[in-house]
């Protein structure tokens, strides 16, 4: 079963406890696997979220490459046996020797 996480409450925890889970992107020609590369805070003030803004940097391979773009992701939780999905706007923002860089921002 697969469960949507809501952005509006979704945190910088729950992404950094999501870093050693399988990621995948689903799009509508294939899936693409990614990885979280680094998460970090933003910053925090008046009309931004509970604990504040922050980013989540994406690893994936170096083709296909991935639009700027709406995504649903699909994060595997083995402890549980289930999966979660969010749709994240990701924009590419590099690409070195490891793959490419895609970066979603939660304010």
């Amino acid at each position: 079963m697969t469960d949507m996480l809501d952005l509006a409450t979704v945190t910088r925890t729950d992404f950094e406890a999501m870093r050693q889970e399988p990621i995948l992107l689903v799009a509508a020609n294939g899936t693409v696997d990614l990885s979280i590369e680094e998460v970090r805070q933003m910053g925090s003030g008046a009309g931004m979220r509970a604990g504040g803004a922050f980013s989540v940097v994406f690893r994936g391979p170096a083709t296909p490459f991935v639009e700027q773009a709406i995504h649903r992701l699909e994060v595997g939780l083995p402890d549980s046996g289930r999966q979660a999905a969010l749709d994240l706007f990701l924009v590419p923002v590099g690409h070195d020797a490891q793959g490419r860089l895609y970066e979603a921002v939660f304010t």
